[in-house]
């Protein structure tokens, strides 16, 4: 009778392993229980149009209530997505203060957003979505880098092998490392189409943007992302007659993703004329409907708005009243640090990577 209950228990064995499995990946997913969704959102528009004041105070606040995990592995998708050679001088290190130093750098960098548009476009492409051809000669890049996708081992060492400079295989080093540490396979593409136009690439230069002197729209953090703008969007797009797939893609281009000061970007362009064509607009069209949208959609989200201004202050009485002289250090000596500062100097050089590629069309705004 022993025996049989043992041997009962015996062929359980694996499906309890299994049941085990599942029950911590699922555990592990889940956010922190302090996980503010809005200031998650907030900290990357903030990169974005370059006010690194308001990246220091959420990047702080992140961390402070144990969103650390969270915060170290947006900040890798984060510099391979706004300003990817920037990553091949960042320290990709699980150091807390690394990732303070890498998202400042962001924020005060001219944002170069070709690993985006190209890697989107891949990824699409991977699913089977061939509308992302256009018969142009550069769709060969699309194709290559789609094949990189389904086959990263053999990517991998490619590129590593295409590296001739220091530059490009830091960078590639950089890519690998942050590929690694996974992610949604959309942000991993971002991170191979880095290291695939690195070693397309003679020189890796990146430019320090000038000062951004426009106040921050704190609404734009309510975005399709969050709960709130979810439903303020959908109330909009009932406002004005569209469907709100359509008004959320165009909130992303024409708000969320706006950017202080960027290259002329050929991969990110074509993305966003893509993105539009495939729910029957063009950039102009859409920018058009935004203006209508985008009053009503701050509008509904007043409340929520001052609730997160009144959010951040809180937080940030208290987490001033609870520094430890660690925390100041980094604040005062790190945060405060000038552009002048040798490394940062010698990164920050006016020059412009993509002069030489075509370019379908000028987007207002990007």
């Amino acid at each position: 009778m022993r025996i049989d209950k043992c041997h009962q228990i015996g062929l359980l064995f694996p499906y309890l392993i299994v049941l085990s499995l599942i029950w911590h990946e699922t555990n592990m997913r889940k956010t922190n229980p302090e996980t503010h969704q809005a200031c998650r959102s907030l900290l990357q528009k903030a990169v974005r149009r370059g006010d690194v004041s308001l990246t220091q105070q959420v990047a702080y606040h992140l961390h402070t209530i144990g969103d650390t995990s969270w915060l170290r592995t947006r900040a890798l998708v984060i510099v391979f997505e706004e300003c990817w050679p920037l990553a091949a001088w960042q320290h990709l290190t699980t150091n807390i203060q690394s990732v303070f130093d890498m998202l400042v750098s962001i924020g005060r960098a001219v944002k170069m957003k070709d690993a985006a548009g190209l890697g989107t476009l891949a990824y699409e492409l991977s699913r089977g979505d061939t509308s992302v051809l256009t018969g142009e000669t550069e769709d060969q890049h699309i194709q290559h880098l789609c094949g990189a996708l389904k086959d990263p081992n053999n990517f991998w060492d490619w590129a590593v092998k295409k590296s001739s400079s220091k530059e490009q295989f830091a960078l590639v080093e950089a890519a690998h490392k942050a590929y690694r540490r996974g992610g949604w396979p959309w942000d991993r593409a971002f991170m191979q189409a880095s290291a695939y136009l690195a070693v397309h690439t003679d020189k890796l230069v990146v430019s320090e943007a000038g000062q951004n002197q426009e106040k921050f729209p704190l609404w734009i953090a309510l975005d399709k992302h969050t709960s709130q703008g979810k439903i303020a969007l959908r109330e909009a797009a009932a406002g004005i007659g569209v469907p709100v797939r359509q008004l959320s893609w165009i909130s992303f281009y024409c708000e969320s993703a706006r950017l202080n000061e960027a290259t002329d970007s050929y991969w990110w362009s074509r993305e966003v004329c893509w993105r539009f064509s495939r729910i029957g607009l063009n950039y102009e069209k859409a920018q058009a409907l935004w203006s209508k949208a985008q009053p009503i959609v701050s509008g509904l989200l007043k409340e929520e708005t001052e609730a997160l201004q009144q959010h951040l202050s809180t937080a940030s009485s208290s987490e001033n009243c609870n520094k430890t002289d660690q925390q100041l250090c980094i604040q005062e000596l790190l945060w405060e640090r000038e552009v002048s500062d040798a490394p940062l100097k010698e990164l920050f050089r006016t020059s412009n990577i993509f002069r030489d590629k075509p370019e379908p069309s000028r987007l207002p705004g990007f």
